[in-house]
């Protein structure tokens, strides 16, 4: 009876070990960037605010540095158009990379305002659902509100080159041929890291190479803070 047992538990190690490995996560990495796409009126301390982290202060340095035109000569942001927002990727409960803000509400927030107003579909209802137990029809005013952004540090199986990803939210005028000629990257390269994603969907969430602070895409290794050899499947919570 033992000996059964314990074949059994061996068989369900390696199923563990060998078959769900991809859907987990070891270890985070220092930075991965957010995509925020700026819709009107919306002004840049309210952004740092909505996306403050470790790494993002209320200094503006940092967002400059990985954004070569961030403000009009009016000193406000470019409206209708994506900045990248440094922030740290983490493992997750062992589950999957993310990073989780914290946003205090408004009188008459709702999950849905945060998720698709407030960080442009950046995290999702589903998430905000999962990772905070309050009525999404009665969400309190001045409270605290966990705001989960999934992250990628990459995939050695696909490429050693890239080590800093976008998480990158879609829209209804994107395709992957768009944001290959933007980021120049080649569009099966980019297909490769998001399997079977219609880029032309309108919605969700994708992930592809960025560019550091200088301007240039940067290798998987080294990386401080980067798990080697560990699985680093991109898996999204929820």
């Amino acid at each position: 009876m033992k000996l059964k047992n314990g074949i059994l538990l061996f068989f369900l190690f390696v199923e563990c070990v060998f078959f769900k490995v991809d859907s987990k996560c070891v270890k985070g990495c220092d930075i991965a960037l957010a995509s925020y796409y700026v819709m009107p009126l919306v002004e840049l301390p309210t952004i740092k605010n909505y996306m403050q982290s470790k790494i993002v202060t209320n200094s503006s340095d940092v967002l400059n540095r990985y954004n070569k035109v961030l403000v009009t000569n009016n000193g406000n942001i470019f409206s209708y158009f994506r900045i990248n927002i440094p922030f740290p990727c983490e493992c997750i409960g062992g589950e999957f990379l993310g990073h989780v803000f914290e946003y205090t509400t408004k009188k008459g927030d709702t999950y849905d305002l945060i998720a698709n107003d407030y960080y442009v579909s950046l995290t999702s209802v589903e998430l905000l659902k999962k990772f905070n137990s309050y009525d999404p029809n009665h969400i309190p005013a001045k409270a605290k509100v966990n705001v989960t952004v999934n992250c990628s540090c990459g995939n050695s199986q696909i490429s050693k080159d890239y080590g800093l990803f976008i998480t990158y939210p879609l829209r209804s005028t994107d395709s992957l041929e768009k944001i290959a000629n933007e980021a120049k990257l080649d569009e099966g390269l980019i297909q490769n890291f998001n399997p079977d994603v219609n880029f032309s969907r309108g919605s969700g969430i994708v992930f592809f190479p960025g560019r550091d602070k200088n301007g240039e895409y940067v290798p998987l290794y080294p990386r401080t803070g980067f798990a080697k050899g560990a699985a680093v499947g991109i898996s999204i919570a929820g």
